[in-house]
């Protein structure tokens, strides 16, 4: 039996919950091992802690409800219960702050340092932190498992770790915010900015503040994870150009069309000619012979260029509750099958 503990309880959490009592609770693995919720720990919903496992059913048919009630204890020091309680994998889902990745690295250290295992969908640590962690994690001989970061259900990490290797890897570019390409696209049939960005919150796509989707901080986080992942340097936030979507007019829209050009926010890193690792955020014309052309809606896509494959392009879901919740999963797995 595998026991797990959600820190956080929101959207990506109750994915990953649902989709566990979809399977019966029981991990597609050669050995069918069962999977049990000893603990939900949220600081602002409410927690719950019980080693012989928390009815998950029950729970979430309550939060559908947004009646989070059996959630009954207040925990605040979410660390401390962290290293206390008996469990094998940490589920980190806590708020994203990609300036301090605070509070999740000290969720994310707690854990390891207490002989857990972590899977998460937390952009924040890893946008700064990445080289600690990581280090952690091999000391104490576990594993952190961050498929979700970058593409959310879209298994962009994996095959960049494994899928690649030897490609000789020189540029990762692409749509990495399924908010912004909605809106953009929205913008093309003549819908205005403001109008678009409404619609996006109203589907879910994007938060009530949506600074981070549409000036490029989401997509930020995403590049220094790249950074590291695919050529092992930690970039500096303050050393990368941002800039995001919010300034684009319809009369920019427009006179794009009219060349056979649409603007994309584009992330990047790559190597320059001495051989540094640069990144990037900001709006970008694409060619309609450019792969990224196409890509429509929320929908993201990540360009990988190497000296051996050229352009390999990898699109899918970057947001929504089954497919986050599905990167926890299948990170879950990875780890049992060890």
């Amino acid at each position: 039996m595998v026991k797990i503990v959600y820190v956080g309880f929101g959207i990506v959490s109750q994915g990953l919950a649902e989709i566990i009592l979809d399977a019966h609770s029981i991990l597609p693995t050669s050995k069918e091992t069962e999977i049990q919720t000893v603990g939900i720990l949220d600081t602002m919903k409410g927690s719950k802690m019980d080693a012989n496992g928390i009815n998950m059913q029950e729970v979430l048919a309550n939060a559908q409800k947004g009646d989070y009630s059996l959630l009954t204890e207040n925990i605040l020091d979410i660390s401390k219960a962290i290293q206390e309680v008996q469990a094998d994998i940490i589920i980190e889902a806590s708020f994203t702050d990609i300036k301090t990745g605070q509070p999740a690295i000290s969720h994310i250290e707690a854990a390891l340092k207490s002989n857990k295992h972590v899977v998460t969908t937390n952009k924040g640590p890893f946008a700064v932190a990445y080289e600690e962690i990581f280090k952690l994690a091999k000391e104490r001989n576990k594993t952190v498992a961050i498929e979700g970061t970058v593409i959310s259900g879209t298994p962009i990490i994996n095959v960049l770790n494994t899928g690649l290797l030897g490609a000789q890897i020189t540029a990762v570019s692409g749509i990495m915010n399924g908010t912004s390409n909605y809106i953009l696209t929205e913008m093309e049939s003549g819908m205005s900015y403001e109008k678009a960005l409404s619609q996006a919150q109203e589907l879910g796509y994007a938060e009530a503040d949506p600074t981070s989707d549409v000036e490029g901080l989401d997509t930020l986080a995403k590049v220094l994870i790249l950074g590291n992942v695919v050529f092992n340097t930690q970039l500096l936030q303050e050393e990368i150009e941002v800039s995001g979507i919010s300034k684009i007019t319809l009369a920019d829209i427009k006179e794009a069309t009219s060349n056979n050009m649409r603007y994309k926010l584009i992330g990047q890193v790559w190597k320059d000619s001495q051989g540094k690792v640069q990144g990037a955020v900001r709006p970008k014309l694409v060619p309609m012979e450019d792969s990224l052309y196409g890509i429509s809606g929320a929908t993201n896509a990540l360009k990988i260029t190497s000296s051996i494959l050229g352009d390999t392009t990898i699109i899918g879901a970057g947001a929504g509750k089954a497919e986050t919740g599905f990167a926890l999963y299948n990170d879950i797995i990875s780890i049992v099958n060890g």
